[in-house]
């Protein structure tokens, strides 16, 4: 006779590798040593012997996430507004594929090591592909994928409300400007994103080629 399946899961060898893996299907908001440990049929002590504390777990998971994901690059016949659209794009799909990692993108410190040089080679490209200056390409892609995270974590997001809300402001007769901001075509949370991001775009290829922004 079969001995019953057991519930509690079968450990496996913790490292770095099968931590930050466990992390991942977890998701970053549920990454905790205790959940760890338990995806991975351990304790909490084989965690913490292999890790500094919660906050190196997690950081661990999201150095793995971004190692996973290439960024979109330049290609060489590639308008620089097109290029970082694209990337505003890649960014907001990244963050909503992975709940949690907007806040480790916009908090790097000089331990995110592979996210440092993922982003500095993203910036390098720009700067060899467009004959920018280090500040110029820094400042264009760093502002375009900050405001991306923003608007990809806040308002572009699951949460977004329906369209139909839209509608019913474009339809108030008691208002006088307003109603004129909302179209009467939609298009979508994707449009809009694109619509949002393009503003920030044509803005900053602006500003990096002012005379004086070398010396702001």
């Amino acid at each position: 006779m079969n001995a019953p399946a057991s519930s509690t899961p079968r450990k496996r060898r913790v490292t770095p590798e099968t931590m930050a893996e466990a992390g991942i299907a977890l998701t970053l908001p549920k990454v905790t040593v205790r959940s760890v440990a338990d995806a991975l049929g351990v304790s909490i002590v084989a965690i913490y012997n292999n890790i500094d504390g919660p906050a190196a777990l997690k950081a661990l998971v999201a150095e793995e996430i971004l190692r996973r994901w290439s960024p979109p690059l330049p290609g060489d016949d590639e308008p620089m507004h097109d290029a970082l659209l694209e990337l505003a794009s890649a960014i907001r799909a990244l963050v909503h594929r992975n709940p949690g990692i907007a806040a480790y993108l916009i908090g790097l410190t000089p331990s995110s090591i592979d996210a440092l040089r993922m982003a500095d080679a993203v910036q390098t490209r720009y700067r060899m592909r467009y004959d920018l200056t280090p500040k110029q390409a820094t400042w264009a892609v760093i502002t375009v994928v900050e405001h991306a995270i923003a608007l990809a974590e806040i308002v572009y997001n699951e949460a977004r409300r329906d369209r139909e809300y839209d509608d019913a402001i474009a339809a108030r007769t008691d208002l006088d400007t307003l109603p004129g901001a909302y179209d009467t075509i939609d298009r979508g949370p994707d449009g809009m994103f694109l619509w949002s991001m393009r503003t920030v775009v044509v803005g900053t290829l602006a500003l990096i080629e002012e005379p004086d922004f070398e010396r702001v």
